[in-house]
């Protein structure tokens, strides 16, 4: 009779403590910065991805946390934290130092990014599909051998900049979509250094938890209100293919307004509502009105 099939057991990571430079210390994110944030199964999986020395590559649409994520992973495992965007001509080399004159010699002067990634710390490159194909071949070379050599560093000698152990990179992005036409989209060898992470929108019932956390003297009724006009809105927006994206950022921003005083149709136009003069789609201003004057009846009279 065969034994028993034993399942692979699986492997527990441990946190590690790290030992910061004083001079780094500033850059860990500060706990105020996490006001009524909700931990995600997402962000979970983010912090496996650091945990293992991958290279995340966060995307989403805009409010999805795909960038704070990252944050928040660096305030949990107190890291100095640097985040650079990126844009077509973002150079990598010109992050290390670059030639200044110091009593009349040319010197290189490098910078507190040689410093980050000699040390524990998480490097993040936001919108990384607005670099140009060209400007990504140094992203290449360093995540395959943790280091690069920088030519005009040592005064024109070169020298080769190594990262720590500890130091994590990591991306994020806003993939091309009928909504953001912008950005290019990555080479397979760039794509295939990377894990990748898709930041899922919020529930209904993390939209409760979030608000119940950053506005705790909200009413039931008032945030199931304000829950209805928003998933009334999200789908309004992908049914009419209105080329907008809304997300838990502008719900929030809604709220602050109103619970700060403001006219409940003034904080909805701000906070929301108006995006679409923004986006040059002034005609569907009234279809997102008739989402807020189904969810309260006052708005009608206005």
């Amino acid at each position: 009779m065969p034994e028993p099939e034993v399942p692979t057991p699986k492997k527990v990571l441990a946190e590690k403590k790290h030992a910061i430079p004083p001079e780094l210390l500033p850059h860990i994110p500060i706990k105020e910065l996490f006001e009524g944030y909700i931990e995600r199964n997402v962000d979970k999986r983010l912090a496996r991805a650091y945990d293992l020395d991958k290279y995340p590559l966060t995307q989403g649409k805009q409010g999805t946390g795909k960038t704070l994520g990252h944050q928040y992973y660096a305030y949990k495992r107190g890291l100095p934290m640097f985040l650079f965007c990126c844009y077509e001509d973002f150079i990598l080399e010109k992050l290390f130092g670059d030639r200044t004159i110091k009593g009349g010699d040319v010197k290189f002067q490098e910078t507190e990014f040689t410093k980050a990634i000699q040390n524990p710390s998480l490097i993040l490159f936001d919108e990384i599909n607005a670099l140009s194909h060209a400007n990504t071949i140094q992203f290449n070379t360093l995540l395959q051998n943790r280091c690069l050599f920088i030519k005009d560093a040592e005064d024109g000698r070169g020298k080769v900049f190594r990262l720590h152990p500890d130091c994590h990179i990591g991306f994020a992005q806003n993939p091309k979509s009928r909504k953001y036409v912008g950005g290019n989209i990555r080479s397979s060898n760039f794509l295939g250094r990377c894990v990748h992470i898709t930041y899922p929108e919020f529930t209904k019932e993390q939209l409760d938890q979030a608000i119940i956390k950053r506005f705790p003297e909200l009413t039931k009724k008032d945030r199931d209100m304000f829950i209805a006009f928003y998933g009334g809105i999200v789908e309004t927006i992908e049914q009419g293919q209105i080329p907008i994206d809304v997300s838990i950022r502008q719900l929030i921003n809604i709220i602050d307004f109103w619970i700060h005083g403001a006219d409940l149709k003034e904080s909805l136009e701000d906070g929301l509502i108006c995006m679409t003069d923004s986006a040059s789609q002034p005609k569907s201003k009234d279809a997102l009105w008739r989402i807020a004057q189904a969810v309260w009846k006052e708005l009608m009279k206005k």
